[in-house]
């Protein structure tokens, strides 16, 4: 056994021996932090940079990339993995250097202004990495619960199934398209989304939203939330609808200032159900 000499050995000059250790980790954060602030854009989070950057983007860039970023002579940016995948230096690079042996020309000059480039291409194909969309949320909520959108979709943990579920709508689309969702819902129906009347040869008549089908049956959500399975072998008619079951003039009954609240509201809408980081989660 050791003696109690011995045992105490370890502790001694406790607070000596500790502290090249904390200095130690202290200096690893700090070199850490300085790595990621270098790695990524410093201007990301200003709305002034990303308006300047539009700018910069309209003359430089949109010719060849479109004006919205989905391509035109260069590929769409929306797509492009050092766009949507590499951390915000190489992208960054690419703008300022080019690409070599391509029309990509490089872009010379002070830094900020490609920053600006990439903040406001991020906020183009990146959805949810821009800043929050101006308005007040608080009054958005209460036009999504008056104007009836909390009976079908799903937001802040609670609401209907019988619509898209809401929970993380602004990193999956634009603010742009949102608005055009809510304005124009048959403009883009999502496929599950689409209303279908099924009739049985029973003589039921099911309408509701097909989730599925293959050579044997057919799956559909019924209005009023409840998943139902069909055999081809009982069906007798079978009709998808062209329009989405949101009311078209639901939007369009909305004043401007509704409509920026309620969009400032789904732009809160950020849960992060992707292992990526997501800006902008502390409003």
């Amino acid at each position: 056994m050791l003696s109690s000499r011995h045992a105490r050995s370890p502790f001694r000059n406790g607070k000596s021996r500790l502290r090249p250790l904390a200095a130690a980790l202290l200096a690893c954060v700090a070199a850490s932090a300085q790595v990621r602030s270098r790695a990524g854009n410093p201007v990301a989070a200003s709305p002034e940079a990303i308006a300047r950057g539009e700018k910069l983007y309209g003359s430089r860039c949109a010719v060849c990339h479109g004006r919205d970023g989905r391509g035109g002579e260069a590929p769409s940016l929306h797509k492009s993995r050092v766009v949507v995948l590499s951390p915000d230096r190489r992208f960054f690079e690419v703008v300022k250097s080019g690409i070599p042996g391509t029309e990509m020309p490089p872009l010379p000059g002070p830094d900020e202004p490609v920053w600006q480039i990439v903040a406001y291409v991020h906020s183009l194909a990146k959805p949810g990495m821009g800043p929050p969309v101006p308005g007040d949320a608080q009054a958005g909520r209460e036009v999504f619960t008056r104007a009836g959108c909390v009976r079908c979709h799903i937001a802040e943990g609670k609401g209907g199934v019988t619509g898209p579920d809401l929970s993380s709508i602004a990193i999956q689309s634009s603010t742009a398209e949102i608005r055009e969702s809510i304005l124009d819902p048959n403009a883009k129906v999502p496929p599950t989304f689409r209303e279908v009347s099924l009739r049985s040869r029973s003589g039921q008549t099911v309408k509701g939203m097909l989730k599925n089908d293959d050579n044997f049956s057919v799956q559909m959500m019924t209005l009023d939330g409840e998943l139902r399975t069909f055999l081809r072998s009982e069906i007798t008619g079978f009709q998808m609808e062209r329009e989405s079951l949101m009311p078209a003039g639901l939007g369009k009954g909305l004043t401007p200032e509704q409509l920026q609240n309620l969009l400032a509201f789904l732009d809160r809408q950020r849960a992060p159900f992707l292992k990526s980081q997501i800006g902008f989660q502390d409003y």
